[in-house]
Order: structure tokens, then C-alpha cells, then sequence
């Protein structure tokens, strides 16, 4: 989903955590744990998974969402 889809979805409540893990690939992914149970990935507008080159700038997408702590997932 997109940032601004997963705004809506926080505004309404739905994500319950923000969470920033390794790409299989390199970089960070940011994933968003949905209410209803699974994993919500933040993508672009094409739905290809969003990865960015450091935990700093992947905990910043999370906060953009709204929220205010976000887990950080061990290296693999």
C-alpha cells in the first residue's frame, strides 16, 4: 500500500504496528501490522515493496503514517 493509503488506514485506526526489517535483497523494508491479523508492506504506486538504505530513512516512512514507535527487526 501506498503512504497515503496507510495513512487512511491509521487514521481509521486499522494498523497496530509499525515495523522495520531487512529487505532479502539490501536495505530496509517497513511492513505495518494490520488490526485484522497480517502484514501490510509499504509500497509505491505500482505495488512494488519500497526499500531504503538505512533504518533511519525506513523508521521515517512509519512515522510519516503516524506512529510513534516503531519496531526495529533483527538482521537475518
Amino acid at each position: 500500500m501506498t503512504l497515503t493509503e496507510l495513512k487512511h488506514l491509521y487514521a481509521r485506526q486499522d494498523l497496530v504496528e509499525a515495523l522495520v526489517e531487512p529487505s532479502i535483497n539490501s536495505g530496509y523494508i517497513v511492513e505495518f501490522r494490520h488490526r485484522g491479523g497480517g502484514l501490510v508492506p509499504l509500497t509505491d504506486i505500482t505495488g512494488s515493496e519500497q526499500c531504503y538504505d538505512d533504518v533511519d530513512s525506513a523508521t521515517q516512512q512509519a512515522f510519516d503514517v503516524g506512529f510513534q514507535q516503531v519496531r526495529i527487526a533483527d538482521e537475518y
